[in-house]
């Protein structure tokens, strides 16, 4: 076993430091492109095209006191961001970004990574909860109904591949993906799709943070480095849930010429692309909506597609 090489896929890539690139890439992305879209300049003035912009954001959110509600379970209150960013980083190890990048693989891959991504709406409520205000409260409130609703469509698309290539396994799914299981799995890559979008709180589904409703949902009470962590972790668990798209409907690390890591990057940042699309060009939608349409439509459809790939695998 080589302990140096463990120890730098860990510590470097896809581990611990690559995470943390993710995260400023990700915040800086989004801002960049949606400018772009909408005919605005974006961060521009910190470092070449605006690229330290969020380090200098990041710095000035540490330099904020952290302020505690004076109702609130103070120790829980601190603890929660960790434990959610912690949660998210866990599913990021399961990730391959090449037949040698990862640092974990198991045989249910898939499973523990749906259920990590699961546990957290709980976490969410929790860091609600514990601050003992109306507003984080009822931004957890409304993450539970909103990810209850997406998460069922997202394990029954995730599911659906996982039927097609009979493992749970990552790498075994994307040495096994071709043209005709992409095309199988069409239907499960669009619901996949929209439920990312719901699970990770996107516009137009970024319904618990409504800030002309509720400030900004569960973070309204959490500044400097507890605020940091929560935020970090929904940018991550953007990437990972891009991540996962990936690897399960797109081949992952899979293509000509380019290294394989090469590849996997470029097909997340067509993902991003698409998401930030999204948010650029369409309006907030209610939870009654949300709901509505998850399980009168998505849900409906990812069974029938579950279906489908049965009949066909059995002929």
């Amino acid at each position: 076993m080589d302990w140096g090489w463990i120890l730098f896929k860990t510590l470097v890539f896809p581990g611990v430091t690559f995470l943390l690139l993710v995260i400023f890439a990700t915040f800086y992305l989004e801002r960049k492109l949606v400018a772009d879209m909408h005919g605005r300049t974006g961060p521009y003035y910190v470092g070449p095209y605006g690229i330290l912009q969020t380090v200098a954001d990041i710095f000035k959110i540490l330099q904020k006191e952290v302020i505690i509600h004076r109702d609130a379970d103070k120790v829980l209150f601190l603890i929660v961001p960790a434990v959610a960013f912690l949660m998210v980083a866990l599913v990021a190890a399961f990730i391959p970004y090449s037949e040698t990048l990862w640092i974990v693989s198991t045989p249910y891959d898939l499973v523990i990574s749906l259920a990590l991504l699961t546990s957290l709406p709980a976490i969410f409520l929790f860091a609600g909860w514990v601050s003992r205000s109306k507003y984080p409260f009822i931004g957890g409130i409304r993450v539970i109904n909103q990810l209850i609703s997406g998460e069922i469509p997202l394990w029954l698309a995730g599911l659906s591949v996982a039927l097609w290539y009979g493992t749970f396994n990552y790498i075994e799914i994307v040495e096994k993906f071709d043209l005709i299981g992409f095309l199988v799995n069409l239907v499960g890559f669009a619901i996949f799709l929209v439920a990312i979008l719901i699970v990770a709180d996107r516009p137009p589904f970024d319904i618990h943070e409504a800030e002309q409703e509720i400030v900004y949902g569960f973070l309204t009470e959490y500044t400097g480095v507890g605020y940091l962590l929560l935020a970090g972790a929904k940018f991550l668990e953007v990437f990972v849930l891009a991540a996962m798209t990936v690897t399960l409907f797109l081949g992952g690390f899979k293509g000509p010429f380019l290294p394989g890591w090469m590849w996997f990057l470029i097909k997340v940042f067509a993902v991003y692309y698409l998401a930030f699309a999204i948010r650029a060009s369409t309006p907030r939608i209610r939870l009654d909506q949300l709901i509505k349409f998850t399980w009168s439509v998505l849900v409906p459809l990812a069974l029938l597609n579950i279906v489908l790939i049965l009949l066909i695998k059995g002929f």
